[in-house]
């Protein structure tokens, strides 16, 4: 009997090694070779921007040239992107991402209003009211390390490199309001100290269209990092979510007329949280 139960032993260890070594060897199986198809959808949280904005328009017998900081806040975006992919082995993988992307913009406001060439400074921050969305059109060759955690559940990192173009063209606001500002602030600083309030000159309006409205879009260099865990729905289908850091360095607006110009740079800081599948074949 004593012999019996140790030749079952035997059989039942021998047995067990053998499947831990086949799912091994499916698990690598899985890890090695192979393409995918993949979609996700995000929400996209854009952080509050600073860019700086440089104008000139004409006052009085010259040209008068100023800039500001200005702080755009978005609203709460959503992503919807595609990718292809293929499995390189030992848990990497590599793949070609495209994606559309908008968010609301709800608020723009100007500080730090100066005019160089007079070291004037406007003392107050300057709201804008305005409306309409920012879209992003971009492509990013992204890679992916899986790691291999033996069950239905991968943890993965990476990050990625691209493009992204974004349109300002939905936006609906006064181009023209920092330069009416500055051209009051400049008239009211020339009012002698203590003359009334009925004797001080209204303020300028300048007529419309003596601003230009900037560029609508601009194509700037793109990376991210981000990770997630992935969970197997099927041999072939992968369910996933994550979280992704994404930068895009170096927008640069610009216009121009007869009677003014404008120009605005900034960089683009946005934080995703995804959930996505992948369709291994």
């Amino acid at each position: 009997m004593t012999r019996i139960c140790f030749h079952s032993r035997s059989i039942l260890a021998a047995a067990a090694a053998a499947c831990l070594a086949l799912g091994g060897a499916a698990s690598a199986q899985a890890q090695d070779g192979g393409w995918y198809l993949g979609l996700n959808m995000p929400l996209m949280f854009i952080d509050d921007t600073d860019s700086t904005t440089r104008g000139s328009f004409s006052h009085g017998q010259g040209m008068v040239e100023y800039e500001a900081t200005v702080t755009t806040e978005h609203d709460t975006g959503f992503k919807f992107g595609g990718m292809i992919g293929r499995h390189l082995g030992s848990g990497l993988r590599v793949e070609g991402e495209v994606f559309m992307a908008r968010a609301e913009v709800s608020k723009l406001t100007h500080g730090s209003i100066t005019v160089p060439a007079l070291s004037f400074t406007l003392p107050e921050e300057l709201p804008i009211p305005v409306s309409g969305t920012a879209e992003q059109l971009g492509a990013m060759v992204n890679l992916w390390y899986d790691f291999d955690a033996g069950d239905t559940w991968t943890p993965y990192i990476g990050g990625g490199l691209g493009f992204v173009r974004v349109d300002q063209g939905g936006l609906r606001y006064d181009t023209g309001a920092v330069a009416e500002a500055v051209a009051n602030a400049l008239i009211q600083a020339q009012v002698p100290p203590g003359t009334p309030p009925a004797m001080r000159p209204g303020p300028v309006e300048l007529p419309e269209g003596t601003v230009p409205s900037p560029s609508a879009t601009d194509t700037a260099f793109a990376y991210q990092i981000g990770g997630g865990i992935g969970y197997a729905l099927s041999d072939s289908t992968t369910l996933q979510i994550g979280y992704r850091l994404q930068m895009v360095n170096g927008l640069s607006y610009s216009g121009s007329n007869d009677m003014a110009t404008v120009s605005s740079n900034t960089d683009l800081r946005i934080h995703f949280l995804e959930i996505g599948i992948r369709y291994r074949f």
